[in-house]
């Protein structure tokens, strides 16, 4: 990713990359299971770039980004955090079933090559809020095509994770921010297939 053009106007260097619009978005997959290919901060910055460009009413500016570094102190108390979640929640009396359902979200977090958790500022009326909040919905989106462009695959998860007590005062995140999901990114470590209903049976026609 080493070419670079520069968007005059703005100011703003857009990677050269191969993959068209069309092409992310078409390629786009939610994605679980990633390789053990680490995911470089400045690949990071360059989605983050992207997501800010997402469109926001009155330019509120509202998605807040935490990168939790794989490695870190914080990651791993995020996984400890999620294993007892887990494993409380689990309905299934079988604690072999417990266990392994725990030691499956905790290893996801471990494992993941990026984690990044997204929340959306609130703004003075609800009216501002849901625009803010869909604003930084659209900035997860540009980060999952961004993240096509350089050959990576992102998964965003509103579930368990993003649920976990004592979470924003983990991350340093206001406890009033609507949280938006957490986001993995890597390479997939498989290309799962998705099946769609063709786009003729969502679109009413109106003359």
């Amino acid at each position: 990713m080493s070419t670079r053009m520069k968007l005059d106007s703005d100011g703003v260097e857009i990677p050269s990359t191969p993959v068209s619009v069309y092409e992310a978005i078409y390629w786009r997959r939610h994605v679980k299971e990633f390789t053990s290919d680490a995911v470089t901060r400045e690949t990071l910055e360059r989605l983050f770039s992207a997501a800010v460009w997402a469109p926001n009413h009155r330019l509120t500016e509202p998605t807040r980004f935490f990168a939790v570094q794989k490695d870190s102190p914080i990651r791993t108390k995020i996984a400890d955090i999620a294993w007892q979640s887990a494993y409380d929640g689990v309905t299934n009396p079988n604690p072999e079933q417990k266990q392994r359902s725990a030691d499956d979200l905790r290893d996801r977090v471990i494992t993941a090559p990026a984690m990044v958790y997204i929340y959306s500022v609130r703004g003075l009326i609800e009216e501002i809020s849901r625009e803010n909040y869909a604003a930084s919905c659209i900035a997860v989106h540009n980060m999952a095509l961004a993240a096509v462009a350089e050959g990576l695959s992102l998964g965003w998860s509103t579930g368990r994770l993003t649920k976990l007590p004592g979470l924003a005062d983990i991350l340093g995140a206001n406890e009033e921010w609507m949280m938006v999901g957490v986001v993995f990114i890597g390479k997939a470590a498989e290309d799962p297939a998705t099946q769609r209903t063709p786009h003729s049976e969502h679109v009413t026609w109106l003359e």
